[in-house]
C-alpha cells in the first residue's frame, strides 16, 4: 500500500465561452459567405431581400446561441438601422452596385460583385456586433443601434479589407 504511486490523470474541462465563440464565429463565417452568393443573384432588389434575410436569420441563430428570446420584426428594424449607419461607408458602392445592375451585359456583373463584397462585409460586421453584445450580457431588448455605431463601422472596415 505504501509504496505506490498513483498516476495523475489530465483532463481538459471545456470552455464553453471559447465554444460558444468558436460557433457564433462558424455562424458568422457561413453567413458571410451566403451574403455573398446571394448578392451574385442577376435579379435587381432580390439579391437585397436575399441579403435582409439572412442577416435576420443570422441574428436569430445567434440570439438563440445566447439563450435570448427575440421576435423577427425587431431584428429587421435593428438590421436596417445598422445598414443605414454603414451606408454612407459603402454609399456610393451600395448605390452603384444597385444601380449598375440594370446595364445590360457587364454591368449585371460588376453590380454584383460590388454589392457582394458590400453584403458580405455587412453581414460580418453586423454578426460581431452582436456577439461582443451578447458576449457583454446584453441581450436584444438592450441592444440600442445608436450605441454600437463606431464599433460597427470598425468591423465593417475590418472586414471589408479580407
Amino acid at each position: 500500500m505504501f509504496g505506490k504511486t498513483i498516476d495523475v490523470v489530465a483532463v481538459e474541462v471545456a470552455d464553453p465561452r471559447a465554444d460558444r465563440l468558436d460557433a457564433a464565429n462558424k455562424l458568422i463565417a457561413s453567413a458571410r459567405n451566403w451574403s455573398f452568393a446571394a448578392a451574385l443573384v442577376p435579379v435587381p432588389y432580390l439579391d437585397l431581400a436575399l441579403l435582409a434575410s439572412l442577416q435576420t436569420k443570422l441574428i436569430v441563430n445567434l440570439a438563440s446561441l445566447y439563450d435570448q428570446k427575440l421576435f423577427k420584426q425587431a431584428v429587421t428594424s435593428l438590421i436596417t438601422l445598422l445598414i443605414g449607419t454603414l451606408a454612407p461607408a459603402g454609399a456610393s458602392r451600395l448605390t452603384s452596385s444597385v444601380l449598375i445592375k440594370f446595364l445590360p451585359g457587364m454591368g449585371s456583373a460588376i453590380g454584383a460583385v460590388s454589392l457582394a463584397t458590400f453584403g458580405a462585409s455587412a453581414t460580418c460586421a453586423i454578426g460581431k456586433v452582436f456577439v461582443k453584445h451578447f458576449e457583454n450580457g446584453g441581450s436584444i431588448s438592450t441592444f440600442s443601434a445608436k450605441d454600437v455605431q463606431e464599433d460597427l463601422k470598425k468591423e465593417f472596415a475590418s472586414a471589408s479589407k479580407i
